[in-house]
């Protein structure tokens, strides 16, 4: 495959994945709601590492289990921040 033909590739991905995480973050912020509403903290380690065990185990690519752990993490730690200027803290 041609450089040019993979940054295509990676541009149609990198779009999909925008309209994911838009996605992702419009719940991220009823998420929020719930938890000002039902006076529940941000962060909630169990989850955060359910979802992190969950995500290695989604691979298919095992070697690249530890890659998505990270990025999935970034996405957690950006989320909580989400959550805390939504619920106004």
């Amino acid at each position: 495959m041609e450089l040019e033909e993979c940054r295509r590739e990676i541009d149609q991905l990198d779009r999909d994945l925008t309209q994911v995480l838009e996605a992702r973050m419009h719940v991220v912020a009823q998420v929020a709601a719930y938890k000002k509403e039902h006076h529940m903290e941000i962060y909630d380690p169990r989850r955060e590492r359910q979802v992190l065990d969950k995500i290695a185990n989604l691979a298919v690519h095992k070697e690249l289990a530890p890659y998505l752990r990270r990025i999935y993490q970034c996405i957690m730690d950006e989320s909580k921040k989400y959550e805390k200027e939504h619920m106004g803290l």
